[in-house]
């Protein structure tokens, strides 16, 4: 499998493996997810991350742990179906909060095949960069969200990774750019959130623990 670029930019696009097992990671008749939450303790929207733990467990949710305060929670269920997942955790949050707050789950497979396949490596050449993993709802979403897209500064990468998007931006321009207020106008529209790829890669390590 190898990244296809894409004729009109040159931007890269890779896609996941099919799946031919049920979704999460099963042990007995639990399954382990990442949840992350779109928006949280930013522009008002004000979420308490034990209030967020205590509400998830009301749910029936178990083994909840979350990661800084910007909405990243790993969880256990016994519900199998990831959709049903996103359902209950909104259903939760937005009861108490009413804020319209929406999440993208992730079930183990999906979040190690984003972190195992971030496809930057900065170069050497002085510029101190981060890494961003833009999480959408679909391939197709995220294919979309790129062609409506300008193009990168020199400075910048940009790739599809199946419904991700990885962004490599120089330190200072992560909300200066043009990609940068393209993908905060998007997010005014569509079910997006950015994640740095550190945030990622430690929700990753927590969900295996769960294990």
């Amino acid at each position: 499998m190898g990244f296809h670029a894409s004729p009109r930019n040159g931007r890269t696009r890779r896609e996941a493996p099919c799946r031919t097992r049920p979704a999460g990671r099963r042990l007995g008749t639990m399954y382990f997810y990442a949840v992350f939450l779109r928006g949280v303790n930013v522009g008002g929207v004000k979420i308490l991350m034990k209030d967020l733990t205590a509400l998830l467990e009301q749910a029936g949710f178990s083994r909840i742990r979350t990661l800084l305060a910007s909405g990243n929670v790993v969880l256990a269920s016994e519900e199998a179906d990831p959709a049903a997942v996103k359902t209950a955790c909104e259903a939760a949050i937005n009861s108490a909060y009413g804020y319209g707050t929406r999440v993208i789950v992730q079930d183990t497979a999906q979040l190690e095949y984003l972190a195992e396949n971030y496809p930057f490596v900065p170069p050497n050449d002085g510029i101190q960069r981060h890494e961003y993993l833009v999480l959408t709802e679909s391939e197709e979403e995220a294919a979309n969200i790129l062609e409506t897209a300008p193009e990168p500064s020199d400075e910048e990468r940009v790739a599809q990774l199946a419904h991700g998007i990885c962004w490599e931006v120089p330190r200072g321009q992560s909300l200066d750019s043009p990609l940068a207020r393209h993908f905060v106008k998007v997010a005014s529209k569509s079910l997006v959130t950015t994640r740095n790829m550190n945030t990622v890669n430690k929700m990753l390590t927590a969900l295996k623990a769960l294990a």
